[in-house]
C-alpha cells in the first residue's frame, strides 16, 4: 500500500506542472467556455413552452419566463427544436471535457472527439424518437428535427429493430471516439462497484443480526427497557457506520490508485504528449562546488603513463635458428609519454558536466567510476533504482551536445556490474605503437600472436590467430582497415621465422602490401589478381586435405602434436622406411596465412570462391591453415551467412551503416566510430564487444623492417603456387613449351587421367587425387594440362570443370598424336645417326637416377 500511495504522489507531482504552466489565455478561456456552459444548461432547464419565440402557443409569456431572459429562451428553443434529446447528450460531454482540463489532461484530436460525441448524441435521440416518440417538452415533436427526419426514413428502411441494431452500434462508435478511456474503463468501474455493493451489505446486516437478542425471552417488556434496546442498536449502529466509512475510505484509496495505474497502462490515448515514462522523484541536484570536491575524489583508471623498456629477449620467438636474424627493435617508432596525465583533468571535468545533464533532464545517477583509454573514455554511471536505461537512450543527442562530442555510445549492460557505461570520444587520440604493445608481454605462450592495439582501459590488446582461428575485417577507406593489417604482418615478422609462418597476401590495390614483397616468409609473390586468388584458396583446400592426410597417418590430431613428435618416432608412426620416404617427411609443418585484402572484389570475381572459403575456416584449423578477410563493403552479399558463421573473431573499424554494423558485429555501433584506427573488437572467447585504438605502423617501418629482412634471407616460393596462372595469362600461354601441351611433355599418368574424367564426366582434381593416389600438385597440374589441350572447360573455381570431349573424339586426338610423334622420331633417329658418324669415339653416359615427381625438402604440406 505504502508503494501504492508513493507512486500515485509521484504521479501527482507530474501531472501538477502541466497545470500551472497554463497561460493565462488559456484559464480565461476555460472560464469563458465555463460561463457558457452554465448559462446554457441553465436556459435549457428553465424551457417554457410559452416564451417566444416558441410557436406551441399563440400568447407568450411577458416578461420572459425563462431565468436567462430571451436570450436563454431563444437559444433553449431552436437547440430543443433541431437537435432535441443530442442537446443534453452533447453538454454531458461537455462537461466531462472541461473537468478533464481541470485536472490537468491534454485533449488530443479534439475536432475527432467533438464527431463523436455529436455521433452518440444522434444515435441516441434517434433511439429514444424510435422508441418513445420523443421527449416531452421539446418544441417539436417527437424530439426534435434532425433525430425525428433520421428516425423516419430509417424505419421505413430498415423497421424498429434494425434501427435500434445501427443506432447502438452508431452510439458506441461515438462514445469510443469521443470519451475513449473514460468509456472503457466504465466496466470496470461498474465492476468494483458491485463488489463493494456485494461485500458491504452481506457484512451489514450479518453484524446487525449478531447484536439483536435471539428469543423471546430475552424481550423486554415496552415502556424504559425498549428505549435501552434502541439506544444499543443506534449505537451498533453508529459504530458500524464509523468502521465501514473507515474501510471504505480505503477501498476508494485503492481504487484510485488502480485507476492511476491503469491511466498508465491502458488505453492513455489522452496522454500521448505527455511523458512516457513517470518522472521520478529526483534528489535535489549538488553545487557546483559540491558536485566537483564529489568528482574529485572518483576513481580514474588511466593508461600507464611509462611504457616498460623493450628487450629483444621479451619477444615471444625461437632465435636457435642458425643463418637467420630477426629485425631490430630500432626500426620502430617509441611510444607516445605523458597522454594519461594530460587527460586526467579533462575526463573529470567531463563527469562533472555528465551528471549535471543527468539531474538536468530529471534522471537521479551519479557517475562512479572513469576509465581513460587512448580514444575514448568509459563512465560508469549508476541509476537510481526504478530508472530505465531508456531514458538515457533518449537523450543520447542531448548529452552528446552537452559534452561537446561529436557522438556518445551507451553501454546498457556491463559484465559484473550493475552501473551503465557511457563511452565519450576523447578531444585527442593517442597515438598506440607496435613497441609499446610488445613491452607488455601478453604475447606470451601465444602461437600466432597478433598486436592489435589498446583497449578503452588502456590495455593492450593482444590475440592469437591459432584460437582465433580465422578473422574478418570490416571497415570504410581511411579508416584505419590497412594500417590493422599491416600491423598483423609486422607482428609475425617480429615473432616467427619464414619455417614456423608462410603466407600469401592477396592486394588487388597493389599498393597496400608490396612493401612486404621480398620478405621470407611469403610462399608466392603477393597476388594482385582476384582470378589467380580463387585458384590459391583452392589450392589452400587441397593442402589441407594433404594434411589431414599426413596427420592421420602419424596419429595426431592437430599441428601442434605432429611438430613435438621426434624423427625416428614420426617416421615410424608414418612408416617411412625407405631414405626417399623419410625425406619426403617434413620435420615441421609450419602454420599458413592466407591474407586477403579485398573480399567484396574476390566474390565479384569469382563466388564460387565461398566454398572454398567455407571449407578452409570449417576445417583447416586442426592443420595450421589460418584465414584473414578484409572488406570495405560488409553487405550481405559479401560477407555471407556460411562466411559470417565460420569467422568467430571479427573486427570492425568506422562503416557506413547501421546494418553493416549487425552483418560484422551482430549489432549496431560501429556506424558511430571515428575512424583513423578507431574500431570494435569481438573475440570468439567472449561475447563482449570492446572498443580499442588499432595499433599505428608508418610505411617507414615496414620499408624499415622489409629491407632488413630482404637482407637476412631470399623468400621461397612454392613451386605449385608459382605456376597458378591465371585467366587471362592462361589464353596467352597455349603455345609455352612449359604448359603441357605438348605430348612429349606431359605428364606419365596423363592419358590415364584423361579417361577417368571423361568416364567420370566431371573434372575434378580430388577425384584424381583419390583414383590414381597422387598429390594434389601433380593432379591439378594433370587437370591445367587438360584444360590448355581442350579437354576440359574452364577453371570456375571450386566447381568441377566440365568435360569437352566424348571417349571417342579422345581415341581419335590420340591416334593423331601418335602419327605425329611416330614423324618427330623418325626425324630425331636420323640426326642421331648422322651424330654417330661424325663422332670418333663414344663417351659412355651414366644413367640418371630418376627423380621424383617433387624433390625431398621442397614439398610443403
Amino acid at each position: 500500500m505504502a508503494r501504492k500511495r508513493t507512486s500515485k504522489a509521484m504521479r501527482k507531482k507530474t501531472k501538477a506542472p502541466q497545470g500551472t504552466e497554463r497561460s493565462a489565455m488559456q484559464v480565461a478561456g476555460w472560464v469563458l467556455v465555463s460561463a457558457f456552459w452554465l448559462f446554457f444548461v441553465t436556459a435549457l432547464i428553465g424551457f417554457d413552452a410559452a416564451d417566444w419565440p416558441a410557436r406551441s402557443t399563440s400568447v407568450h409569456n411577458d416578461p420572459t419566463a425563462n431565468p436567462m431572459g430571451v436570450v436563454g429562451a431563444t437559444l433553449a428553443n431552436w437547440s430543443l427544436r433541431s437537435l432535441g434529446f443530442t442537446i443534453w447528450v452533447l453538454l454531458a460531454w461537455a462537461l466531462v471535457g472541461l473537468i478533464a482540463i481541470l485536472r490537468g489532461r491534454v485533449i488530443t484530436h479534439p475536432t475527432l472527439r467533438v464527431v463523436g460525441a455529436c455521433l452518440s448524441g444522434l444515435a441516441l435521440a434517434t433511439l429514444d424518437v424510435t422508441w418513445f416518440g420523443g421527449v416531452a417538452g421539446t418544441p417539436s415533436a417527437p424530439g426534435g428535427l434532425i433525430p425525428g427526419y433520421l428516425s423516419e426514413h430509417l424505419q421505413a428502411r430498415f423497421n424498429g429493430f434494425g434501427v435500434s441494431l445501427w443506432m447502438m452500434t452508431a452510439f458506441v462508435i461515438g462514445a469510443l471516439i469521443a470519451g475513449d478511456e473514460l468509456v472503457l474503463r466504465l466496466p470496470n468501474a461498474l465492476r468494483r462497484a458491485g463488489d463493494v455493493f456485494n461485500e458491504r451489505i452481506p457484512a451489514f446486516f450479518s453484524a446487525v443480526a449478531e447484536r439483536l437478542p435471539t428469543s423471546r425471552g430475552a424481550l423486554r417488556p415496552a415502556g424504559g427497557p425498549a428505549v435501552d434496546d434502541l439506544e444499543d442498536f443506534e449505537e451498533l449502529e453508529d459504530e458500524y457506520e464509523y468502521e465501514y466509512e473507515d474501510e471504505e475510505e480505503d477501498e476508494d484509496e485503492e481504487d484510485e490508485e488502480e485507476e492511476d495505474e491503469e491511466d498508465e497502462d491502458e488505453y492513455d490515448y489522452e496522454d500521448e504528449q505527455e511523458e512516457e515514462e513517470p518522472v521520478e522523484e529526483v534528489r535535489p541536484a549538488l553545487t557546483k562546488e559540491e558536485l566537483k570536491a564529489k568528482i574529485a575524489k572518483l576513481p580514474v583508471r588511466m593508461a600507464s603513463n611509462k611504457p616498460q623498456e623493450l628487450k629483444e629477449e621479451d619477444l615471444p620467438r625461437e632465435d636457435n635458428f642458425e643463418g637467420y636474424q630477426f629485425p631490430g627493435l630500432e626500426f620502430l617508432e617509441a611510444p607516445e609519454e605523458n597522454f594519461s596525465e594530460q587527460m586526467e583533468g579533462h575526463v573529470r571535468e567531463q563527469a562533472q558536466v555528465l551528471e549535471e545533464t543527468l539531474h538536468t533532464f530529471q534522471i537521479d545517477a551519479d557517475v562512479t567510476g572513469i576509465e581513460s583509454g587512448p580514444v575514448v573514455t568509459l563512465y560508469a554511471v549508476q541509476l537510481a533504482p526504478g530508472t530505465r536505461v531508456a531514458r538515457l537512450n533518449s537523450i543520447q543527442s542531448d548529452l552528446a551536445r552537452s559534452l561537446q562530442a561529436p557522438n556518445i555510445r551507451i553501454i546498457p549492460t556491463m559484465a559484473g556490474k550493475t552501473t551503465v557505461g557511457i563511452e565519450v570520444p576523447n578531444p585527442r587520440k593517442e597515438k598506440v605503437r607496435l613497441s609499446e604493445l610488445m613491452s607488455s608481454g601478453a604475447a606470451n605462450g601465444m602461437i600466432l600472436p597478433m598486436f592489435l592495439g589498446k583497449d578503452n582501459a588502456g590495455e593492450p590488446l593482444v590475440a592469437d590467430l591459432a584460437k582465433m582461428p580465422h578473422m574478418l575485417i570490416a571497415g570504410t577507406t581511411g579508416s584505419g582497415k590497412s594500417v590493422c593489417m599491416n600491423s598483423i604482418i609486422m607482428s609475425w615478422l617480429y615473432t616467427k621465422r619464414p619455417d614456423e609462418l608462410k603466407m600469401v597476401l592477396v592486394d588487388p590495390k597493389m599498393v597496400e602490401m608490396s612493401q612486404f614483397a621480398d620478405v621470407p616468409h611469403l610462399m608466392s609473390p603477393v597476388v594482385t589478381e582476384m582470378t589467380k586468388a580463387a585458384a590459391i584458396l583452392e589450392w589452400a583446400v587441397g593442402k589441407m586435405e594433404e594434411r589431414y592426410e599426413l596427420l592421420q597417418k602419424c596419429g595426431v590430431r592437430d599441428i601442434v602434436s605432429y611438430n613435438e613428435l621426434e624423427e625416428e618416432d614420426r617416421c615410424e608412426r608414418a612408416g617411412a622406411e625407405s631414405e626417399l620416404a623419410r625425406a619426403k617427411l617434413p620435420n615441421k609443418l609450419p602454420y599458413l596465412v592466407f591474407v586477403i585484402d579485398e573480399l567484396a572484389d574476390l566474390m565479384m570475381t569469382a563466388k564460387e570462391v565461398e566454398h572454398s572459403i567455407v571449407r578452409i575456416a570449417q576445417k583447416a584449423r586442426a592443420v595450421g591453415i589460418h584465414l584473414i578477410l578484409a572488406t570495405q563493403r560488409p553487405q550481405a552479399n559479401v560477407v555471407t551467412g556460411l562466411i559470417k558463421s565460420n569467422m568467430p573473431c571479427r573486427v570492425s573499424f568506422k562503416v557506413a551503416s547501421g546494418m553493416d554494423s549487425r552483418i560484422v558485429l551482430d549489432q549496431k555501433g560501429a556506424e558511430l566510430l571515428l575512424g583513423q584506427g578507431d574500431m570494435m573488437f569481438l573475440s570468439p572467447a567472449s561475447t563482449e564487444i570492446k572498443r580499442c585504438q588499432g595499433t599505428l605502423v608508418t610505411d617507414k617501418e615496414t620499408r624499415n623492417v622489409a629491407r632488413f629482412l630482404k637482407t637476412v634471407a631470399a623468400p621461397n616460393f612454392e613451386r605449385s603456387l608459382v605456376a597458378i596462372k591465371s585467366s587471362n595469362a592462361s589464353s596467352t600461354d597455349d603455345h609455352d613449351p612449359e604448359s603441357g601441351l605438348e605430348p612429349s611433355k606431359r605428364d606419365p599418368l596423363f592419358d590415364q587421367a584423361v579417361e577417368i574424367m571423361i568416364e567420370s564426366g566431371r573434372g575434378s582434381v580430388s577425384l584424381l587425387q583419390r583414383r590414381l593416389a597422387i598429390g594434389y600438385s601433380r593432379a591439378s597440374r594433370l587437370v591445367d594440362q587438360m584444360g590448355l589441350a581442350g579437354i576440359l572447360g574452364e577453371h570456375k573455381g571450386s566447381v568441377a570443370r566440365e568435360v569437352m570431349l566424348t571417349l571417342d573424339e579422345w581415341h581419335q586426338m590420340r591416334a593423331m598424336e601418335s602419327g605425329e610423334l611416330e614423324n618427330e622420331h623418325a626425324a630425331e633417329a636420323a640426326d642421331g645417326a648422322a651424330t654417330e658418324i661424325r663422332e670418333m669415339t663414344v663417351v659412355p653416359v651414366e644413367e640418371e637416377e630418376s627423380v621424383p615427381d617433387e624433390m625431398p625438402g621442397e614439398h610443403l604440406y
